[in-house]
């Protein structure tokens, strides 16, 4: 195969992939989740009391354990072994 039909045959592929994992999320996923009492919203779905909570749990609890990382040919993504971070 040429160069542009494995890239056309990659992109066909990958999006069949993504239109399943979009169908799989919102028909089996997400109301699975929502009988379990998770349920998720948008930002605008929020009001003001609740966006300040989220804001400040982000702060304190996800913000200080992100770690940037750079990715180019001498820095690798990183091996994420038994789908663990």
């Amino acid at each position: 195969l040429s160069p542009r039909e494995q890239l056309r045959r990659i992109s066909e592929r990958t999006q069949q992939i993504a239109s399943r994992h979009s169908h799989v999320f919102l028909d089996s996923v997400r109301p699975a989740l929502a009988e379990e009492g998770i349920v998720i919203v948008t930002l605008a779905e929020l009001d003001e009391a609740e966006r300040g909570k989220l804001s400040t749990y982000f702060h304190e609890q996800v913000f200080p354990v992100l770690t940037p990382l750079a990715v180019d040919p001498a820095h690798p993504f990183p091996f994420v072994s038994g789908l663990s971070l």
